[in-house]
């Protein structure tokens, strides 16, 4: 699935454990794979409504760093993606799921949940709020970064993938 955002901050929300959790509660398998479809996971994930800059810079600065771990460590060991993702399969520190971990709690902020709040909870929750305030014809945060930030360049990397 190819999400075409620029900016670091829908690449952390996107790359967030509560958006793995909304996916995997939400697609549909092929076979026993997880499998994305837009209609039902993306379409209905519901999106930080009212982060202020602070916490937005905070989810952009969490996924451009793990983006450079990715980077980094796959460069140093000449691994995939794949090999990188299947050291969080043994106990103990691991670097990268520490840098999720930073990432979950700067997305879990932007959406103002609490520490130990129900994930899935939350989300249906807010999701039926704006299933509502849209059919009253209410305007609601869409995906991506939202649109009062006044320098959105700054809020896009180098290191991106760009649609030229």
């Amino acid at each position: 699935m190819v999400f075409p955002f620029a900016d670091d901050y829908s690449f952390g929300i996107l790359q967030s454990g509560i958006h793995w959790l909304w996916f995997t509660t939400k697609c549909s398998t092929l076979t026993e794979r997880f499998r994305y479809t837009s209609d039902t996971v993306f379409d209905t994930f519901p999106w930080p409504q009212k982060p202020n800059e602070t916490q937005l810079r905070a989810v952009a600065t969490a996924a451009r760093q793990l983006r450079e771990l990715r980077h980094r460590i796959m460069s140093e060991n000449g691994w995939s993606l794949r090999d990188l993702y299947r050291t969080l399969e043994t106990p103990g520190d691991n670097k990268l799921r520490n840098a999720h971990t930073a990432l979950d709690i700067a997305v879990r902020a932007a959406y103002g949940m609490k520490e130990n709040e129900d994930i899935l909870g939350f989300l249906l929750k807010l999701n039926l709020e704006l299933a509502y305030k849209e059919s009253k014809g209410e305007s609601i945060t869409p995906p991506g970064l939202p649109s009062f930030m006044p320098n959105p360049a700054d809020f896009v990397s180098e290191d991106c993938v760009a649609v030229l």
